[in-house]
Order: C-alpha cells, then sequence, then structure tokens
C-alpha cells in the first residue's frame, strides 16, 4: 500500500477544512438574512438585498434621493449594450421635459426639475412598464416614447417618492376618559422655530396633507427645536398622551418632545427617529401603570422634569427639539431601532422570565425522570422489564394529536387550565426518547464498578446517585439541549393551555407580537432573533457535551 506523503496530508486536511467552512456557510446563510432583515424598515424588504441600506446622510433638508431597491433596472431580455447605450441619453431626455413641465407643477418643485436623480426615478418607473423591444429601437424612437410619457401626473407621483423633508402637522390629546380633542383641527398650524437654524414652511400642495415643511440645516448646530402652544378642553389630570403627525426625512436624526403644562415640564424618555419619509403619529405618554402592564407599547414616556415657567391655564406647550446624529449614531440608530422597538412595545422579559421558568422545570424534571427510569431499566432486574421497554418505546409510535384533548381534558378537570403546570409537571414523568437514550448510555458502564459499590454497602439509589449519574453526563448534558430547545421553541402546549397573557412564554408571546405588526417584517425578524439567540449561544456552549452524548451512545466497554 502505498504511503501517503506530508504534503498530501495536508491538501486533504485542507480540503476537509475547506468543505467543513462551505458546509457551515451554506447552514448560516438563513441565520445570515435573518440578522439582515432584522435591520431593515418595511420599504427594504421588497426587491430583496442581503445588506440594508444605510441612512441618508444629508446635512440640510429637503434634498432629493432615490433608494436603493428604486433604481432603474435592465430587464431580463434587454441586452446589456442596449441598456448603456439609451439609459444616459433617456434620463437627459427626461430633464428637459420635466423643466418644460415647470408652470404646471407646485413651486416648491422647482428647484429639483434639472436633479438628475429625480429623472433617474421617473426612468426607472417608466421602464417598468415600456415594451423590452423598445430598447431594441434607435435611439430617437426609444427616447421619444419615454418624454411622451413623462407627464405632470407621474412628475408629482416620483417626485414624493424621493424627495426628502421634515416636516409637522396636527396635534391630538388623548385623554383617560377616551376623551380625544384635535386643537389643530381645520388646518391652523402655529409651529415656530424656537432654536437652531431652521425654517417653517407652509405646504398644501402636491403632497398627501396640509403641513409646515422644516427646512433646516445642520451645518452650524446639532440640534433646533420647534414649538406650538394649543388649548386643552380637558381637565389636566385627564390628560393620557400628546399624539403628533410629523414626516421624517430617513437620516435617523433624533426628536425630543418636551411637554409643558400647569407649570409642570416633562421630558421625553426615549427619542424618536426620522428614519421613514412617510408621514406617521408618534405618541408620547405620561407615566403611568400602563408603562409596566402587559400592553402593547406603542407610545414613547414623558417622565416629570421638574417646574416649567409656562403656566398658562388651559394650555398646552408642546416642543420638539431635532438633534443631529452622525453617521455612526444614525447607522446604530436604525440597525438596532427593531431591536428596540420589540423590547419597548411588548413585555419581552415576562415572556423571557416564563420560559426560563418552564425550561428550568422541564429540565430538571426530564433528567429526574428519565434517569430513573432508565435505570431500571438498564441495571435492575424485575418481571417483564424488557416487555414495559418495549411499551415505552411504543408510544413513540404514537402521534401527539391523539392524546391531545385527553391529555387537556384532565388537566382542565385538575383546574390546571391557564397556568404553568401542564406545560412542566409532565417532565417529571420522564420522555420515552430519554429514557431510552440514557438506558443506552447505562448499559455501557462496567458492572464491576456496581459490584465493588455493592461490597462496600452502597445501595440501589446510592450506586444511581454516586456512580452511574456521574459517568452519564454526556447523556444528561444531551438532554437538557434538546429539552431546553424543545420548551424554548414550544408554541402548541402554551397556546392550548394559557389564555392569560401575563404567563405566555415567549414563543407564544411573540405570536401575540406577529399579529399586532402585520407586515412589519423587520420589527418581527429582531424578536426572532431574539428568540433564537439564547439557543445558539447554549449549542455552542455544550456542544462538546453534546456531541459526546451522541457518539458514546450504546457503546460498551
Amino acid at each position: 500500500m502505498r504511503r501517503i506523503s506530508k504534503t498530501e496530508k495536508k491538501i486533504r486536511r485542507s480540503f476537509l477544512h475547506g468543505v467543513l467552512i462551505l458546509g457551515s456557510l451554506v447552514f448560516a446563510i438563513p441565520f445570515i438574512w435573518l440578522l439582515s432583515s432584522s435591520s431593515k424598515v418595511p420599504d427594504e424588504m421588497y426587491p430583496p438585498r442581503w445588506i440594508p441600506q444605510a441612512p441618508d446622510t444629508a446635512p440640510e433638508s429637503p434634498y432629493i434621493q432615490i433608494r436603493a431597491n428604486e433604481k432603474p433596472e435592465r430587464p431580463t431580455k434587454v441586452k446589456l449594450a442596449d441598456w448603456d447605450r439609451l439609459t444616459g441619453p433617456i434620463q437627459a431626455a427626461i430633464t428637459r421635459k420635466l423643466e418644460s413641465l415647470a408652470d404646471g407643477l407646485p413651486e416648491f418643485y422647482r428647484p429639483y426639475l434639472s436633479h438628475p436623480v429625480l429623472a433617474e426615478a421617473i426612468f426607472a418607473r417608466l421602464t417598468k412598464r415600456a415594451p423590452d423591444e423598445l430598447f431594441e429601437k434607435v435611439e430617437d424612437v426609444s427616447v421619444s416614447w419615454f418624454t411622451q410619457n413623462t407627464d405632470a401626473a407621474i412628475a408629482r407621483e416620483v417626485f414624493e417618492t424621493v424627495y426628502r423633508n421634515a416636516a409637522v402637522s396636527d396635534v391630538a390629546f388623548h385623554g383617560w376618559d377616551v376623551t380625544v380633542e384635535n386643537p389643530t383641527a381645520g388646518e391652523k398650524y402655529n409651529w415656530k422655530v424656537v432654536k437652531g437654524k431652521a425654517n417653517l414652511i407652509p405646504r398644501k400642495d402636491g403632497l398627501l396633507r396640509a403641513e409646515q415643511e422644516i427646512d433646516y440645516s445642520f451645518e452650524q448646530q446639532p440640534s433646533f427645536a420647534v414649538q406650538t402652544s394649543l388649548p386643552l378642553q380637558m381637565d389636566p389630570k385627564n390628560l393620557k398622551r400628546i399624539v403628533v403627525s410629523n414626516h421624517g426625512d430617513r437620516t435617523w436624526h433624533e426628536i425630543w418632545a418636551t411637554v409643558e403644562l400647569g407649570g409642570k415640564r416633562f421630558e421625553a424618555a426615549q427619542a424618536a427617529f426620522m428614519g421613514t419619509d412617510r408621514w406617521q403619529d408618534t405618541i408620547w405618554q405620561f407615566r403611568s401603570e400602563d408603562d409596566t402592564s402587559i400592553k402593547m407599547k406603542t407610545w414613547l414616556r414623558l417622565e416629570d422634569a421638574g417646574a416649567s415657567d409656562f403656566n398658562q391655564p388651559g394650555q398646552v406647550r408642546v416642543t420638539l427639539e431635532y438633534r443631529k446624529a452622525a453617521f455612526p449614531i444614525a447607522l446604530y440608530n436604525k440597525y438596532v431601532n427593531n431591536y428596540r422597538d420589540v423590547l419597548r412595545t411588548v413585555p419581552l422579559w415576562d415572556y423571557v422570565r416564563n420560559s426560563l421558568w418552564l425550561v428550568a422545570f422541564n429540565m430538571v424534571g426530564q433528567i429526574i425522570g428519565s434517569s430513573l427510569v432508565a435505570y431500571s431499566f438498564a441495571r435492575l432486574q424485575w418481571p417483564a422489564r424488557d416487555f414495559c421497554f418495549t411499551l415505552v418505546l411504543a408510544t413513540l409510535m404514537i402521534p401527539p394529536q391523539v392524546t391531545m384533548i385527553p391529555v387537556f381534558l384532565i388537566f382542565k378537570t385538575l383546574g390546571w387550565y391557564n397556568t404553568l403546570k401542564p406545560l412542566w409537571i409532565g417532565s417529571f414523568f420522564g420522555s420515552a426518547f430519554y429514557i431510552f437514550l440514557l438506558r443506552q448510555f447505562m448499559k455501557g458502564i462496567p458492572k464491576d464498578l456496581e459490584d465493588s459499590a455493592k461490597i462496600d454497602g452502597c445501595g440501589y439509589l446510592g450506586i444511581f446517585v454516586r456512580i452511574i449519574m456521574p459517568l452519564v453526563k454526556p447523556a444528561i448534558a444531551t438532554i437538557g439541549i434538546f429539552t431546553f430547545m424543545g420548551v424554548w421553541n414550544d408554541f402548541m402546549g402554551p397556546l392550548i393551555y394559557l389564555n392569560d397573557q401575563r404567563l405566555y412564554p415567549l414563543s407564544l408571546g411573540l405570536f401575540a407580537l406577529q399579529v399586532f405588526s402585520l407586515t412589519n417584517y423587520g420589527f418581527m425578524m429582531a424578536a426572532s432573533v431574539l428568540m433564537t439567540i439564547p439557543v445558539v449561544v447554549l449549542f455552542f456552549a455544550a456542544q462538546r457535551h453534546f456531541i459526546q452524548g451522541v457518539t458514546l451512545t450504546g457503546m460498551k466497554g
């Protein structure tokens, strides 16, 4: 037989390591995609991209910019040469057409009509409806089709998707007795700049709603503030929350609110962000018992900040301070925003506590119950032992759906419905799979150890505790990992037995969060990452025991 040289050994070893690394990367793809999606805002989800978009870094607003996922894309049937040949002339022609439409468009459009981004965005929109054969024709024909389809309607439609501006609109007051006041009804906006370099410009034409646009610059000062004083008809003690309609510019700068009434000042404990280019209603709510309840928390908290010099009866003064976020801070704000919202919106730590409680009791129960039964099958001699072991293994063939209703009726009769007891008490009776795993492991322990212990006067329980259990630690570690993963990810059990949200484990709590978040997939991905990380950490921390427990099961000697 030919002797393998050292060089060949190194090549084989390198090849095997490469295969293992490649396999690890392939299996890591879903988790990488999960992490990537957890840092995205809703408008980044389609078309799918691996890397989340970085926040815009414009020091001044307003400005125009096209999203990375809205740039022109070459149709699959269009040749690259034709695409490169026509893209430039078509966009230049679109720009000339936009300039000719200036009189029919809102006045504040005009400084941007010659901007290449606007022409690029219109070209991207028209490309989706243009026939592929158009790109095979001569330049004049192709350019003519795009200019003919560029009109005021599409200019308005596309402009609103690329126009980045900060704005404020109406304010609403919500009371504890479900009273709602809208003192800005009838488009009476009286916001004013009280700090920094900014201008408020009324906008009504061309946008979704009447507003006061904020034209600002952070070149000289890192912040600016706008303020308004509004009448309050309800009793100030009844005021629960303040809702401000605002528009962001995707820069992820921070917004901090201050509310003053009755000689008191309340400041935001959490920042809002200019992370979207859509209208949103930001809710600031005074500190209350709601903050520690199990409610879905859609508000930002207002904390008592002491006395205020504003003490006009029947008036509320609202101040919004916009603070500049440098690019690293803006990047951090964007990438952790979904995680921040998950931790703030739901009582996540209550769910985690319930899950850890169930995990701990199930692990202890499975280890005690399964090991005792496995010891009796592996080391003790008693009548019909093998027949009973066969019956235990036969239970593995019974689908859990068959026993689901009878077991539920038993627990309901015992009065354990809507408690955590049905989710952990059964573990103390053992599991057929874990009993089989431990039995096979125990059968591999030399009989001499047990005989020596008996000679020294050790009983069966002493042998079990002092000899058997220390020698089956790898199998116990395997059971612990499997139990942790099974209980941590269990959804059906809590769904059947629990009705009180305070008792929800993390798996069922995330389901309630999914119902709440609807189509905000980035929000759900962040919650899923938070649920997945403990399992991954546990596996890597205990993988040596896990692998040893699996490989040594059933070996004798």
